[in-house]
């Protein structure tokens, strides 16, 4: 079939892989000289008299080429070149077997386009406009120089007979050939413009994340000094070894997050966390989520791991910060409660994340990840999703997004594990 290959067009801007269209176009040609062969079988049937030596000489020429062809090409042969010795095969060839049949009264003389289109798909240019020219030329000398049609006056009845029928096999050829190139193109056009669409999505989205990134890395200078400044306040407070033990307690929870808040900004300043060792997948959500719940005792929170045995896994730094934006934007956005299950199945983490309070619309549903949502927290910027939406897509994962039923956002995320066969304690 025509439709289903890649061409290559600048102007167009459609994939390059002329190889794999030459190929094509190869075995078009042998469907074409199956049709040519039967066509002079008929006119054998039928005792019209034609000069066989000279048609099946074209003939064979043009099947040897379209042999050679292929196996130039496994050698390393130029496919655009290849695709071009053949085109112009096509209409040379075509141009003896009109002149040895009547000239540009032999019905077939349309098949000149065919060759002449698949020439302005596949190499349009220079090639393109020679090949038409020369198609042109050749048709115009046709009326001059040919060797006469073997015209029997008894049965020109006949022979007018199948020039009509002639006429109409070369239209319904051209007309299938031209209107399965130009279908196909228009859907490669289509196709084409989603994937620009997505392109243009994911480049904003990048450009976003690298502004934020270069905001974050000026936030991380700009609040290193409050933060030593604030640190040696409580120090100072804590030597003066006050009665209170509610406020001592309560100092010792302020030093403990500013310290937090210093690891967390000495790692941005680095650019990442260091990349750990295997550890055991779900016992390390565990610890990872045991920390979240001490900086947020208001939230409760529901961790289901799976029984059984805990494989080995080497989970990317950056998961991490990806994972508690999502914890985060659940439990802020759920008034304070939410689920959060895990499961591996065949070497793929599977997470839910779900809160019953909330729901999105079905926009912020679909630009969930590419664009910052909407957030209606105080001082959110609708960042975390987007954030961990880049995240996960560049460790191959995803996230999806779904409202829940009975009440609440449900976030689905995947992500695939290189699993040790050892399993953990």
């Amino acid at each position: 079939m025509i439709a289903g290959f890649p061409v290559s067009s600048p102007r167009l801007g459609l994939t390059a892989d002329i190889a794999r269209s030459a190929r094509l176009i190869g075995w078009l040609r042998w469907l074409m000289l199956l049709l040519g062969s039967c066509v002079a079988l008929a006119c054998w049937w039928q005792h019209v008299y034609l000069p066989w030596p000279l048609l099946i000489q074209a003939l064979l020429t043009l099947a040897a080429l379209n042999a050679a062809l292929p196996w130039w090409l496994r050698r390393g042969g130029d496919p655009l070149l290849a695709l071009r010795l053949g085109l112009s095969a096509d209409v040379l060839v075509l141009t003896e077997l009109l002149a040895f049949t009547g000239g540009a009264a032999n019905p077939l003389a349309s098949l000149f386009l065919p060759p002449v289109l698949f020439a302005a798909l596949l190499s349009p240019g220079l090639f393109a406009w020679a090949l038409a020219l020369a198609s042109v030329v050749a048709y115009g000398l046709l009326f001059e120089w040919h060797l006469s049609w073997p015209v029997d006056h008894v049965n020109a009845l006949h022979i007018f007979s199948m020039h009509l029928t002639g006429m109409w096999l070369s239209f319904a050829l051209s007309a299938l050939l031209i209107a399965g190139f130009v279908s196909w193109l228009a859907q490669q056009l289509a196709l084409r413009e989603a994937a620009l669409a997505a392109a243009r999505e994911t480049q904003l989205r990048d450009e976003q994340l690298l502004a934020v990134g270069m905001q974050a890395a000026g936030a991380a200078h700009s609040l290193s000094t409050p933060l030593n400044t604030m640190t040696l306040l409580v120090d100072e407070l804590l030597a003066t070894r006050q009665p209170d033990a509610e406020l001592m307690a309560d100092l010792r929870l302020m030093k403990a997050q500013l310290a937090n808040c210093g690891n967390a900004l000495a790692r941005l300043k680095l650019g990442s966390e260091s990349a750990p060792g295997e550890s055991a997948l779900f016992a390390a959500l565990t610890e990872r989520l045991a920390g979240w719940r001490s900086l947020r005792p208001d939230v409760r929170l529901d961790w289901r791991a799976p029984q059984g045995p805990d494989p080995l896994v080497a989970l990317d730094p950056a998961f991490w910060p990806a994972f508690f934006n999502l914890i985060n934007n659940a439990a802020e956005a759920g008034g304070g409660e939410l689920t959060v299950a895990a499961r591996l199945e065949e070497g793929v983490l599977l997470l839910d994340i779900s809160n019953s309070q909330g729901c999105l619309t079905e926009e912020q549903l679909e630009r969930a990840g590419l664009t910052p949502l909407p957030s209606s927290k105080p001082v959110g910027m609708g960042l975390g999703v987007m954030l961990s939406h880049a995240t996960l897509a560049r460790l191959g994962g995803s996230l999806r997004l779904l409202n829940r039923p009975e009440g609440g956002v449900h976030a689905q995320v995947r992500l695939p594990l290189l699993v040790d066969d050892k399993d953990g304690a």
